[in-house]
């Protein structure tokens, strides 16, 4: 019988080996984490491309952007139909779009009525960024409603401030007008001007859904479940009410950080210009937000 040369491993050996495996790992983890947070960025740019021509379209189609809620002489909503919402024909969902536009001529302020308002449940893939798991279904509010939430809000400007009831605006930007504006209203140049930027949804949802149900509280019209849909750049509000908030980090367990631009990527956010090309902006370009989101002020601006 022969007998056996091998060895079994001593204790250190193998301890030795589970060290290294672990520091292995050390070094392979964060490299993993970049490569997934890049791919996710890049998904979620492509998906910014695909709303940059959804909005192209429109302008092309109607002679202007989509246009916000507004109010007439009479305090009476002219237009309760979010942009999103505008620009669904142009995102291959076009029988969303008959849906929702019966639904608000009908009745813009009731969730429960017919025609339902089915996209205030529905998820458009194309409004959320991949790294925000969160909204792959729709989430439910304190209200005792779901919402489809979104990643994306529009650039209404570079300032807005609220002192004491009353509305100071800066810079007005490409969304968010009253009216619609049209391309050739961007003085400063269609490829040195924002249109839509990142902004996680807060989880207490107090913003966030893409589609929003208008309606009276207190006597003031307002958009129930907080969403928002056009946002300044610097927001400064009342004391007491998230006061001050600029580009930069935020955290989804924060409400506050839904006033400011900000996403899940790692430094920084994406951001579609209005000549539908999209960049990934670090937060240390919260410098030249302000001038890059408004549309006439003549500001000369170097992008990073």
């Amino acid at each position: 019988m022969t007998k056996s040369n091998r060895q079994a491993f001593s204790l250190v050996e193998v301890l030795v080996v589970i060290g290294i495996i672990g520091v292995m790992l050390g070094f392979l983890l964060p490299a993993v984490q970049k490569v997934r947070d890049s791919a996710q960025r890049l998904s979620c740019q492509n998906n910014l491309r695909q709303v940059g021509l959804a909005l192209h379209s429109f302008h092309d189609a109607n002679g202007r952007l989509p246009h916000g809620p507004f109010l007439d002489e009479n305090r009476q909503l002219v237009n309760s139909i979010p942009w999103m919402a505008q620009i669904l024909p142009h995102l291959e969902q076009e029988e969303l779009w008959k849906i929702t536009k019966a639904a608000y001529l009908s009745h813009p302020m009731d969730p429960n009525a017919n025609p339902p308002h089915t996209g205030l449940t529905t998820v458009i893939k194309t409004y959320l960024c991949p790294a925000d798991g969160r909204l792959d279904n729709p989430l439910p509010t304190r209200d005792g409603f779901s919402i489809a939430c979104t990643s994306y809000m529009g650039v209404a400007g570079s300032f807005y401030m609220i002192v004491a009831g009353s509305v100071i605006k800066g810079g007005p930007g490409v969304m968010g007008n009253d009216y619609g504006i049209r391309f050739s209203d961007i003085l400063d140049g269609t490829s040195n001007t924002l249109a839509v930027g990142e902004r996680p949804p807060p989880d207490s949802l107090q913003a966030g859904s893409w589609y929003s149900m208008f309606g009276t509280r207190n006597g003031f019209w307002g958009m129930f479940y907080g969403p928002q849909h056009y946002m300044p750049v610097v927001c400064v509000s009342s004391p007491g009410d998230c006061s001050g908030s600029e580009y930069g980090p935020g955290r989804v367990e924060n409400p506050c950080d839904r006033r400011h631009f900000w996403s899940l990527h790692q430094g920084g956010a994406n951001f579609l210009f209005a000549d539908g090309g999209c960049r990934y902006l670090r937060y240390d370009a919260k410098t030249i937000l302000p001038a890059l989101s408004t549309r006439s002020d003549g500001e000369i601006v170097e992008i990073p």
